[in-house]
């Protein structure tokens, strides 16, 4: 058994037993792949054969915990001049292609002064990088060089705080598939050719020049846009899409304030099967939009923000978007905290021919116990037939017990459509 045990061991001598190097190329690539980049620069000295590996590892991330091991104990700052030597170091000892480029840019490292970022991204750009992430977390934005609008191999792009100024007649990212945008500036028309699927766009200004990315996009599956300016919706204008699409539109303001006529706008969307829209878009409906012809079929996930029912308008406009989707199965809306309290809304004028058979959850959270609330849920529980549970959360002003248990007992006591229905209560 000792003599079995030993046969195991590693001979650490001459005749050592190297059972990694010897492991298909396409697993040490993923061992590789998990390791921080100093890591990976480190097994170099390993052997022949994992030199070989290390110039052509095809992910190359420098992000926090990079920037981290230069910083100095003394002055705890990292010395500028290293980190760029380092860098460039690596980039021009590595050969093949180059799948993943991650920079994540300190707060404490002026690299819009730094005169090799430009070579950084044109090394890597020759290197037919496939996805590449740029995140500056400094006070100044990075203005993306030129070269960038010539790399024909991207799949995914990512840019935190960078400033984009395509050049006149750019036909976009013909391969480009996921699109992340955070806090970008887009100064002229920018497309990303036919193939993106995904589009995140959050704190961004300039969107306004993305008329073309709806348009010329079949591929288009999820869209997500927060707080970024103003959305113009004629963007899905004489477009029809096989495909189902994600709408998330939170803290968009309606271009140039023109008025979104519902009716139309259906017409003319793709096939959506979840919405996530917020008060900014209810307050663009044209008055009248309660009054809609068309239904969104295809609508399985809605979730409406910031909604109050103190205003007839826009809760006939809460309830037209809950009418139009007879095949709506999940229900979220966050409440305007400050203006429920407001009881002039009569909502049982409005809730006239709904019938919800296919939602089964409902979630509704910032609950003042004001009577268009109450009327809402009571009329919530009596047309849903296939309801399995409903969350009921209040606003964080109810501070007193008494009034929270007054406005949960009256909650529970609400008859119920679907026997199975089960109301929480937090």
């Amino acid at each position: 058994m000792v003599r079995d045990v030993k046969t195991r061991r590693l001979d650490c001598g001459n005749g050592a037993v190297d059972r990694i190097s010897k492991l298909p190329s396409s697993l040490l690539t993923l061992i590789l792949k998990r390791l921080p980049i100093r890591d990976v620069a480190r097994t170099s000295i390993l052997s022949k054969t994992w030199r070989g590996i290390w110039v052509m590892h095809p992910h190359l991330v420098f992000d926090e915990e990079f920037f981290k091991q230069f910083i100095s104990k003394e002055v705890r700052r990292i010395p500028f001049s290293v980190v760029v030597k380092t860098i460039s170091s690596i980039l021009l000892l590595h050969t093949g292609p180059l799948l993943t480029f991650h920079l994540s840019i300190p707060k404490y490292l002026s690299l819009h002064q730094c005169l090799d970022t430009g070579f950084w991204i044109s090394n890597i750009l020759n290197n037919g990088v496939r996805n590449l992430e740029i995140l500056n977390k400094q006070p100044v934005f990075y203005r993306m060089p030129s070269y960038i609008f010539s790399c024909v191999d991207l799949t995914y792009l990512k840019l935190v705080k960078c400033v984009l100024n395509p050049p006149l007649g750019f036909g976009g990212f013909c391969n480009l598939t996921d699109l992340v945008f955070v806090t970008v500036k887009i100064t002229t028309d920018l497309s990303f050719g036919t193939r993106l699927k995904r589009i995140h766009l959050e704190d961004c200004t300039g969107i306004q020049h993305l008329g073309c990315l709806v348009k010329n996009n079949n591929d288009l599956i999820a869209l997500t846009i927060f707080v970024s300016g103003e959305f113009d919706w004629r963007l899905f204008e004489s477009i029809q899409k096989p495909q189902l699409l994600r709408l998330t539109l939170n803290g968009v303001a309606n271009f140039r304030n023109e008025v979104i006529n519902l009716d139309k706008l259906i017409g003319s969307m793709p096939r959506i099967n979840y919405l996530d829209v917020d008060n900014l878009f209810l307050e663009s409906l044209k008055p009248g939009a309660a009054v809609v012809e068309r239904f969104i079929t295809t609508l399985e996930d809605l979730y409406l923000a910031n909604v109050g029912f103190h205003n007839l308008v826009r809760s006939q406009c809460v309830l037209c978007l809950i009418k139009i989707s007879p095949n709506l199965q999940h229900l979220g809306i966050q409440l305007e905290s400050k203006v429920n309290s407001s009881d002039d809304t009569d909502l049982m004028v409005l809730w006239v021919d709904i019938i919800l058979d296919q939602l089964t959850t409902v979630e509704i959270k910032g609950i003042v116990g004001s009577r268009a609330e109450f009327q809402f849920i009571k009329l919530l529980l009596a047309t849903t037939p296939s309801l399995g549970w409903i969350k009921l959360e209040k606003d964080k002003t109810i501070n007193d017990p008494k009034e929270e248990l007054r406005i949960s007992r009256e909650l529970l006591e609400f008859p119920r459509a679907s026997t199975a229905a089960q109301i929480t209560w937090t």
